[in-house]
């Protein structure tokens, strides 16, 4: 060695220059950048630049070393450091308001070496491994299972410059640091190594005696406690010296500290504890079994406690306490189920207990006040004891249900305070009565507080970290906060470091009037609500805590020239945030402030009624206090995010009413629903993801703001956007009172697929897109309606429809592949441009004759495929009329620009063509309408014809169906009795007319005989569905009908027949051809037959049989109003009264077996209209139309046979169809059945 080998005692810690001081400050306290397993941590110099990275392991967890950096918590009782350093009798795990540990005996070892025994089991922290590696030779210069080796301390703090000069800054354990140590170059029990002026080596001197040396062994994948600080080479020297560890003393400590472990047998009874206070032993009696304990002996605090020994319980069982047990520093270690109870109301007092696996401990044993139970373990620890229980509560491992019963007096009381820490302990609440919420304390790290369905008020939230969770597992619950002081000018306000979580509603109720803040910085995931009433309400991010140094430590190394140090520990003004989630069902507000600030993401349903709603808030709080315990310094500020990714976020949907307002000023994507309130976007990405509606609400966009919606927009009143804003809407229906483009650079998107309404109003140079396309793969055509008011700015409209009102005007106009056209209501329509490019694109304009909607071009016009569409009143057309302008351009302007082919248009039964017209004069050219050729549309004749003649065509089916029945009491000489039919067929007709039904019937009558022949009077019921179509028509009809009939019968073959019959008719028809849309309308017939014939009968069972019949009928009228091209249309057809005949001949023959009957029929008749059916009138803009429908005629034949099956059972089947007739029955088929009585 180089240098006097002096022992540590009360003096330095060294720090090099090239690195920032606070680097060192909260490298040593796991803070800034070196949290727990963070990796690749580059290390700064103090210009900024990066010296070298942190990556040859993952940061270590330094706080399994004490608050003063003394000693090591290797084990959950024990601690390691250096003999020589006999001045300290307490270590702290933590922060400064968590568990003093007092040490109970030192055991010191031969070396420079020490493992001091505590009063209690540590919850704070988790104790960190000891190395396994071992004293032979050179076992840590092996830089591949040990490539890294870290210490921290708190001796006297020193900083040397580049010239090697030492400056104080403060005197030992003020603060600690750290950084990293070099590789020994000799090592055994000894650990040697050489400081050197490389980034963040740092140099132990006195003071830091037994500070830890922790090595990251590769072999096992973990951080170790190498050894602790013992001496080093001077003040000036660069040697340390360490102890490493001697392990297996450590251990052989902890089990001569330890009484023999209970071995119990679960089902042979209780075992009985017995203890004796004044000798500090004990026994455990279970049969014939027996263990000793000792527990606390003497009056020597905190030595005595050394004497109680550790238990642990294998087996499971009952334990009962025939008197109060105080083990001292002793623990019990549960490795089975067990019950633990007093045989009246003793009590235990000890090291703590321990529940390992997931056994469960059913712990009925009170505690001793101002005591408090430490408790470790993954196990269960349910508390189920009676009363009050004076005692407290320290976990930090596994579960504590509190599940105390109450005395005979109602009290009840698990513990005076609880304190949960380390992150991974959870308390759970059996009822609402086991702690006063208000002494529940969330330590370092925390853990979960489960309230298990049970409603809970706090005054105060206790929480010291982000660690600290309050949830519930149970049935819905509500944690209510009031935080109200007596004297009403109090200005309060409580911060929460921790999370809500679970199926939890959090209240929290200001008094109406006074200033009483509530900040959120830890997260929420709930699927409960949280409720404001009055008061403001923060939720934020949290700063990154950094270590905190004196001023006067700060002003040293100011003078110095490092300005790194730190004085609080967050800031307002600092870069570095932590961001933090925030879910919950919903978020309700009533007269409240609610502020979501920088690094918060929100996602909720925001309820605000009379309440003020920021997004993006540049107002929070910070703690002063942060990372110093519970205790909170709360001061409110500023803090704006610069970085996109420490910018708030919202996500959900909002609803305001009752006058509240609503500011997004960082990332927004959901819904709003306003009523009577205002909104104001400055948010560069606020998007409305969801339909959103504004009654009596303004929307405001802020200078420079963007806002998106893409699921549509309805709104009564104006919609602004500020100078440089964007508003983008996307797929969706937009409308608004009025779209107002205010200042210069404003833009207005629109796109492919949507639909909006509304006046467009920019009084500055603003930019219009319509038709913008993200997905340029869509055809998709926009549409917007309205007037566009914009002199100094510039329109795109791409594939748009515009549906253009009043009178407008835009400094220039780019169309492509859009249509502009004008309302057709009031007066003319204007368009006025300085400039207008148009490709592929449609101007339709409205004109009575006289004047005409204009588009009026000052400067430029150019383009090529346009067309102009004029659209004319009724009276423009029909009347002479005088040249009108259309389109004034500048004289130099193209003739091609607009095609002159005239674009023909229908309406009603007639085609009307423009005639237009260039004309040039002055310094001007014009595109005129001179007038319009007008002429018929035969194809609309047509199927004006045939859509109204379906009134006759159904008149002519039923009628056709009228006379088999009568045909089928002939053929059967039949008896009273009932009968069905099935009639199916289709027919056609010029001009691609057909059609096809089927027709239902079924009757019954009655046979009334008389001297020379039959009388059979019946009833029949009818119902047809029938479909037709046309060259540019279709439609079909629904018929329900009912008659009367009577039919004689007589002997000589004389026959009469009557039938009256009434149909209703439903009917859904439509004629495109004509522009008539859908018509659902409904109509009547009626009708009267009459038929007569003679049968001659022939040999061979043969007959022949003439006939005539005559059917009279009524056809109700039929009237249709629409609009097409605008004009008005009415096609009518009057009620008429057809009158029609049939005259023939059919014959047939029957056959006969033995159990059979069978007639073949034949047939041939002329059917005839012996009226002229009722003409159709078609009104439309060039007049009246009568369009003739002349008389028809044709031939029927049929073929048809008739048998009987049964004795009274007959069926029959005919086909038919006809020729030479105008419309003739393609084939037809009829099938009946009768039952006679």
């Amino acid at each position: 060695m180089t240098g006097l080998v002096c022992p540590l005692s009360s003096e330095a810690s060294v720090s090099v220059h090239s690195i920032p001081y606070q680097t060192y400050r909260d490298f040593a306290e796991n803070k800034g950048l070196f949290k727990p397993g963070a990796e690749n941590i580059p290390l700064y110099d103090k210009n900024g630049s990066i010296v070298t990275t942190l990556n040859k392991a993952p940061m270590i967890d330094f706080s399994s070393t004490d608050t003063n950096g003394i000693g090591t918590l290797v084990a959950p009782q024990y601690i390691v450091s250096v003999k020589h350093n006999v001045g300290y009798k307490q270590v702290k795990f933590g922060y400064s308001d968590d568990t003093t540990y007092n040490l109970v005996e030192r055991n010191n070892h031969e070396w420079d070496f020490h493992r001091p025994r505590l009063n209690k089991i540590v919850t704070e922290i988790v104790p960190l491994d000891m190395t396994s590696a071992g004293i032979e030779n050179g076992t840590y210069q092996n830089t591949e299972r040990f490539p890294v080796f870290y210490r921290v301390g708190t001796g006297t703090q020193y900083v040397k410059d580049e010239s090697g000069k030492l400056t104080q800054l403060a005197g030992g354990y003020s603060y600690k640091t750290g950084g990293i140590v070099n590789p020994p170059y000799t090592s055994s029990w000894r650990f040697f190594t050489i400081t050197t002026d490389t980034p963040l080596s740092t140099y132990g001197t006195p003071g830091d005696s037994g500070s830890p040396l922790f090595g990251w062994d590769a072999q096992q994948n973990k951080w170790v406690v190498v050894g602790v600080l013992n001496s080093y080479a001077g003040l000036w020297g660069k040697t340390n010296y360490y102890t490493v560890i001697p392990v297996g003393d450590v251990v052989e400590t902890m089990k001569l500290n330890a009484d023999a472990p209970i071995h119990s047998q679960k089902n042979e009874g209780d075992i009985h504890w017995t203890y004796d206070d004044k000798t500090g032993v004990g026994a455990l009696t279970q049969g014939a079994a027996s263990w000793s304990m000792h527990g606390n002996q003497g009056a020597t605090w905190p030595a005595s406690l050394n004497s109680g020994k550790d238990l642990i319980f294998q087996g499971g069982g009952s334990v009962v306490l025939e008197n109060s047990v105080h083990q001292g520093a002793g623990t019990l270690t549960f490795d089975d189920d067990y019950i633990i109870k007093p045989l009246d109301s003793q009590t235990w007092k000890g090291g703590g207990i321990i529940v390992n696996g997931d056994h469960t401990v059913d712990w009925q044993v009170n505690g001793v006040q101002g005591d408090n139970l430490h408790k470790l373990g993954t196990g269960t620890l349910k508390v189920n004891g009676t009363g009050i229980n004076p005692g407290g509560l320290n976990v930090g491992e596994g579960t504590v249900v509190l599940a105390q019963r109450p005395d005979s007096d109602g009290n009840v009381q698990a513990f005076n305070n609880v304190s949960i820490v380390s992150g991974r302990p959870t308390v759970v609440l059996s009822d609402d009565k086991q702690v006063n919420p208000d002494n529940i304390k969330w330590g370092y790290r925390g853990g979960k507080l489960d309230i298990n369905g049970n409603s809970l008020t706090f005054h105060q939230l206790n929480g010291a970290d982000d660690g600290a969770i309050l949830t519930n597992r149970g049935k819905q619950a509500t944690v209510s906060l009031d935080f109200n002081k007596a004297d009403a000018t109090t200005t309060v306000a409580n911060i929460w470091h921790g999370h809500f979580t679970g199926n939890v509603d959090v209240k929290n109720t200001v008094t109406p009037g006074t200033q009483n803040d509530f900040v959120m910085d830890g997260g929420m995931n709930t699927q409960g609500s949280f409720t404001q009433q009055n008061g403001r309400l923060f939720v934020q991010g949290h700063p990154v805590i950094h270590a905190v140094s004196t001023q006067a430590v700060a002003d040293k190394l100011k003078a110095l020239g490092d300005n790194s140090v730190l004085t609080q520990p967050v800031s307002f003004t600092q870069s570095d945030w932590e961001t933090r989630q925030f879910s919950l069902k919903q978020l309700d507000l009533y007269n409240a402030d609610f502020s979501l600030a920088r690094n918060a993401s929100l996602n909720t349903n925001i309820n605000a009624d009379h309440s003020t709603v920021t997004l993006g808030s540049e107002n929070l709080y910070i703690d002063l206090n942060d990372g110093n315990g519970v205790k909170t310094t709360p001061s409110f500020g500023q803090s704006k995010a610069t970085n996109d990714a420490d910018q708030s976020r919202f996500t959900g949907r909002v609803q305001l009413k009752n006058g509240s307002t609503l500011n997004i000023n960082e990332h927004f994507s959901g819904g709003i629903d306003s009523a009577d309130s205002s909104v104001t976007v400055a948010s560069s990405d606020a998007v409305l993801s969801q339909f959103s509606r504004f009654s009596h609400s303004s929307l405001s966009l802020a200078d420079g703001a963007k806002l998106t919606a893409t699921s549509g927009l309805v709104s009564d009143s104006e919609v602004t956007a500020g100078t440089g804003s964007t508003l983008s809407l996307l797929t969706g229906a937009y409308s608004a009172e009025r779209w107002r483009l205010d200042g210069q650079g404003t833009t207005l998107n629109v796109g492919s697929g949507s639909v909006i309404t509304g006046n467009i109003k920019a009084d500055a140079a603003a930019s219009l897109n319509m038709g913008t396309a993200e997905d340029a793969s869509k055809d998709l055509f926009t549409a917007y309606g309205g007037n566009l008011s914009a002199p100094l700015a510039g329109a795109v409209m791409t594939n748009t429809l515009w549906q253009a009102s009043g009178q407008s005007v835009v400094k220039s106009l780019d169309l492509k592949g859009s249509q502009v056209r004008f309302g057709n209501a009031g007066a003319a329509g204007s368009l006025t441009v300085d400039t207008l490019t148009a490709s592929n694109s449609q101007f339709i304009m409205n004109t009575d004759g006289k004047t005409a909607d204009t588009v009026t071009v000052k400067q430029s016009l150019t383009g090529k495929n346009n067309a102009l569409v004029v659209v004319p009143s009724v009276d423009s057309v029909s009347k002479e009329t005088s040249p009108v302008a259309l389109v004034t351009a500048p004289k130099a302007t193209a003739a091609d620009v607009f095609t002159l082919k005239p674009v023909t248009q229908r309406a009603g039964v007639h085609t009307f063509t423009p005639q237009m017209g260039i004309v040039e004069s002055g310094n001007s050219k014009q595109w005129r309408l001179e007038g319009f050729d007008v002429q018929q549309d035969n194809a609309a004749v047509q199927a004006s014809k045939a859509v109204m003649n379906t009134g006759y065509k159904n008149f002519l089916t039923e009628m056709n169906n009228l006379n088999y029945r009568m045909g089928d009491l002939r053929n059967i000489h039949g008896e009273t009795g009932a009968w069905a039919r099935v009639f199916s067929g289709t027919g056609s007709a010029d001009a691609g007319y057909s059609d096809s039904w089927t027709h239902l019937q079924a009757g019954a009558d009655r046979k009334h005989a008389f001297d020379g022949g039959d009388l059979f009077t019946g009833v029949t019921a009818t119902f047809t569905h029938s479909n037709s179509h046309g060259d540019g028509w279709s439609g079909q009809t629904k018929s329900t009908g009912i008659g009367l009939y009577a039919s004689a019968m007589f002997d000589s073959g004389l026959y009469v027949d009557a039938i009256g019959k009434y149909v209703r008719h439903d009917n859904h028809y439509s004629a495109s051809e004509t522009g008539m849309p859908e018509q659902d309308y409904r109509s009547h017939s009626w009708y009267l037959g009459a038929e007569t014939g003679w049968r001659f009968s022939l040999p061979g069972e043969t007959f022949i049989q003439p006939q005539t019949e005559l059917v009279y009928g009524s056809v109700s009228g039929t009237r249709f109003d629409w609009q097409s091209a605008g004009s008005d249309i009415r096609m009518q057809r009057k009620q008429e009264n057809p009158l029609i005949g049939r005259t023939g001949v059919e014959s047939g023959k029957t056959f006969r077996g033995k159990d059979w009957e069978l007639t073949a029929l034949a047939g041939v008749h002329y059917q005839y209209d012996l009226f002229k059916p009722a003409e159709t009138v078609v009104h439309d803009f060039a007049g009246e139309t009568h369009i003739k429908n002349g008389k028809d005629s044709r031939v029927n034949f049929s073929l048809g046979v008739n048998a009987r099956i049964k004795e009274n059972t007959r069926i029959s089947l005919n086909i038919e169809r006809s020729a030479f007739g105008h419309y003739d029955i393609d084939k037809a088929i009829n099938a009946n059945i009768r039952y006679s009585f």
